[in-house]
């Protein structure tokens, strides 16, 4: 281990002074550390661990490749500087891990809740996201499990550490990635980690999120001993959702699954539909058939457009913008207008958003950015949308006469005024 005070010399030529250790690892050790003036991690590798590593002098040139290229995005805890070789190992500097943010496995030992379905919503969006515009770099991760992740309960922020796996796709690091979290084609040793392979230990860890349990752990994962021919055929082999509609062999256990039987029956089924399609035997055959991370996108910003609140505090989740009853204290809660969008309406409620992947085809880097969004007028209750593109609408008010929209500008709820937006047109409906 290193010591306080100790001096790490980096690639560039700049000093590293260790300030105290955070943690262990299998792979390495983490540290406080003086980094030109400012405080940051230091990740360093135990000789061990790189011993075992098929090429350590190419894991090294990767890492110092990824610092080069810069950070995809702003969840990923990026590799900012590589340090020089010492004593026939290395290290490099990332940001600290800020105060408030608590691993996945946190949440599943229920340890830490998230405030809201929103921040689980908005979490699975940022992970999604944040590996859309990873692989849109031509990367893949190549080892997603529970301990990349780090998240806010409360705002839903996600930070994703453990970066030095990522290598643009194919590319092998020697890291296969952790078990129960691999895709069959890894575990049966057909293929090494990859973009597809990402998307199924994606589509695990948002299972994950939602059900606080493993999708493939059903009551077959509970009868016999988990040997290592148990779980070739649980994860490789013979996978089978514990919510496999068709299949119920692998079904979910009363006692141990009861977050997963008590979430599943209250999600709207596009979502029921998209991790049913994500755990097929049509997706574990054939990965092409995964859902891609747009397709996550569509449906979690749906989900998250359609949950509203009722005064009583809770969260209601409403069926295409309609009327609806909060099923914790009984009223009916009114929603006065919605937004009907090509194949789906949304309550037009304070805070209601449209995002850009809602519209179709997007680019990466702005699938979540908000089009519109519902608002108060200023020094009122009146609801209205305002357009938070920076270009003009084509809009027609209810009397049918055209109108153009800037940016910024916001048009009020009334029924039959329709907006367009990138070839989309968005309807306002009263409920009646």
């Amino acid at each position: 281990m290193l010591a306080t005070g100790d001096k790490i010399k980096t690639s560039s030529g700049d000093k590293i002074t260790i300030k105290e250790f955070i943690a262990e690892g299998g792979q390495g050790e983490v540290y406080k550390v003086d980094y030109n003036g400012r405080e940051k991690a230091l990740k360093w590798y135990k000789k061990s661990f790189l011993n075992n590593n098929s090429d350590p002098k190419a894991f090294y040139a990767n890492i110092k490749h990824n610092v080069e290229n810069g950070q995809p995005s702003k969840e990923f805890l990026w590799p900012l500087e590589i340090t020089e070789w010492q004593d026939d190992t290395f290290g490099y500097i990332m940001d600290l891990r800020p105060s408030g943010y608590y691993d996945i496995t946190e949440y599943m030992l229920c340890h830490i809740r998230f405030k809201s379905y929103r921040a689980i919503i908005d979490a699975c969006l940022k992970i999604v996201s944040a590996f859309r515009i990873l692989h849109s770099h031509g990367y893949s991760y190549q080892d997603l499990n529970d301990g990349n992740f780090f998240i806010d309960p409360i705002k839903g922020d996600v930070l994703i550490c453990d970066n030095d796996n990522v290598a643009p796709d194919k590319v092998e690091t020697g890291i296969l990635g952790k078990p129960r979290y691999l895709a069959p084609e890894i575990v049966l040793g057909k293929v090494k980690p990859n973009m597809l392979t990402d998307r199924f230990s994606m589509a695990i860890l948002l299972y994950i999120l939602f059900c606080l349990n493993h999708p493939l752990e059903g009551k077959k994962y509970l009868a016999d001993a988990l040997t290592p021919a148990l779980q070739e055929k649980l994860y490789g082999s013979e996978p089978l959702f514990i919510m496999d509609p068709n299949d119920k062999s692998n079904g979910p256990d009363s006692v141990a699954h009861k977050n997963s039987i008590m979430v599943w029956k209250c999600l709207p089924d596009y979502m029921k539909e998209i991790f049913i399609n994500a755990f097929s035997q049509n997706s574990f055959k054939n990965p092409h058939n995964r859902p891609t991370e747009l397709d996550w996108l569509k449906v979690l910003t749906r989900f998250r457009s359609e949950i509203i609140d009722c005064l009583c505090g809770n969260e209601v989740f409403t069926q295409n913008g309609n009327n609806c009853k909060c099923d914790c204290c009984g009223k009916m809660i009114k929603i006065p207008f919605k937004l009907e969008l090509k194949s789906y309406a949304i309550p037009a409620v304070q805070n209601s958003r449209i995002y850009k992947c809602q519209l179709g085809t997007c680019d990466a880097k702005d699938a979540l950015n908000p089009i519109a969004g519902v608002v108060s007028k200023k020094d009122s209750n009146i609801l209205g949308i305002r357009n938070k593109t920076d270009r003009k609408w084509n809009a027609i008010n209810s009397k049918g006469v055209p109108k153009k929209v800037d940016a910024g500008e916001t048009i009020p709820l009334k029924d039959g005024i329709t907006f367009t937006v990138d070839d989309m047109t968005i309807k306002i409906i009263e409920n009646k």
